[in-house]
């Protein structure tokens, strides 16, 4: 979870001040020090010099002196300075941050969103829950989908195959028991209870690494728990080896420049750049100009950070509405954890459920 320095959304905030304000705040106070006790003078021809009225030159000449300092001290209250214009969405863990800046400030807005991108589309991902019951049998799993935000359409990467094989197995040995309808009750006696759970342990460019637990409980007490991970290419739904998914250019683009702790997105005019914050053990973010200049946009737990740009090249305004929906549908959902709905309507889009990432 991001936490925003000031809110979720906010102007930015910058220590930055010019160096000769704090030069000059200095000056200022050895100034007034020495002027109580100017160098190389007695006290009486310091009051002489102070009544004399005919070095009118010499009296403007300290007067200027003066508003200059004044205007040198006034410079360290100046508001801090613009951040660049920018616009980039920051992937990390179950949320999605937008950022936007230009001259009238920062902002960022969050939302528990899943999100991933290849070939130039934004994906949403999400789990579904899959119910294979019969009365004396009570299977359930989760598959995960990817979404495609310009179209809608949904397709299984991740299927809870072990659900699937014990409800075809246990149909098999049991020919005439029917599927459990939405509104039908199992019966008192069980003979076997399956549940599959699967978790979005982290997204990078085009891979989603899961973990999957299956508990299964049988009348006879052989009873089984498994888990079991794997990284899957969300561009074909298959497993991809971890040698492949390092050599993958869009995965280093994605992932930026460094390593775990320090890490730097390079950009036209600006960078974002990462440091991990041992103190609160996560991840900052700021956006750092061409003069150093830094603006902390927060932190964020995950240590699989992405960074999507929308300035440069600018996103189209298709991409850029389904953005917006995808967000706001997401932040309609009312919980940090993932979870999504989709209209009865839509016959591609598959019942949703509750998803983890962990």
């Amino acid at each position: 979870m991001l936490l925003l320095y000031g809110g979720r959304e906010g102007r930015s905030k910058s220590n930055y001040a010019p160096a000769f304000c704090r030069a000059e705040d200095h000056s200022e106070k050895q100034l007034r020090k020495d002027d109580h006790t100017p160098p190389n003078s007695t006290t009486s021809e310091s009051t002489s010099v102070r009544k004399s009225s005919t070095n009118p030159v010499y009296l403007a000449t300290m007067r200027n002196t003066k508003l200059v300092l004044l205007a040198l001290l006034g410079a360290c209250a100046l508001p801090p300075p613009v951040p660049p214009t920018a616009e980039f969405l920051v992937s990390a863990g179950d949320q999605t941050y937008w950022v936007r800046s230009d001259n009238s400030g920062l902002k960022i807005r969050g939302s528990p969103l899943i999100l991933a991108r290849t070939g130039g589309r934004y994906y949403e991902i999400f789990v579904g829950e899959i119910d294979r019951s019969f009365p004396r049998a009570l299977l359930s799993g989760e598959r995960v989908f990817r979404r495609e935000l310009a179209t809608g359409d949904s397709t299984v990467i991740y299927d809870d195959t072990a659900i699937v094989h014990l409800s075809e197995e246990y149909h098999r040995q049991h020919p005439r028991a029917q599927l459990l309808g939405p509104d039908d009750d199992p019966e008192d006696d069980i003979d076997i209870t399956a549940v599959g759970e699967t978790d979005i342990l982290n997204v990078l460019g085009p891979y989603v690494a899961l973990e999957h637990r299956l508990s299964i409980e049988r009348a006879n007490d052989h009873d089984q728990d498994d888990t079991t991970r794997a990284v899957i290419d969300l561009r074909n739904g298959r497993p991809a080896e971890l040698d492949r998914m390092i050599r993958d250019s869009t995965v280093q683009e994605a992932a930026g420049e460094g390593g775990l702790v320090n890490r730097r997105w390079r950009h036209d005019g600006y960078d974002v750049i990462s440091h991990y914050d041992s103190v609160h053990k996560a991840n900052a973010l700021s956006m750092r100009d061409r003069r150093g200049r830094e603006w902390r946009l927060g932190l964020v737990a995950s240590s699989f950070v992405q960074i999507f740009w929308l300035d440069q090249p600018r996103v189209d305004p298709q991409t850029r509405h389904a953005l917006a929906r995808a967000f706001n549908d997401a932040t309609a959902y009312g919980e940090r954890i993932q979870q999504v709905s989709r209209k009865k309507s839509n016959p591609k889009s598959p019942a949703r459920a509750r998803g983890r990432q962990t």
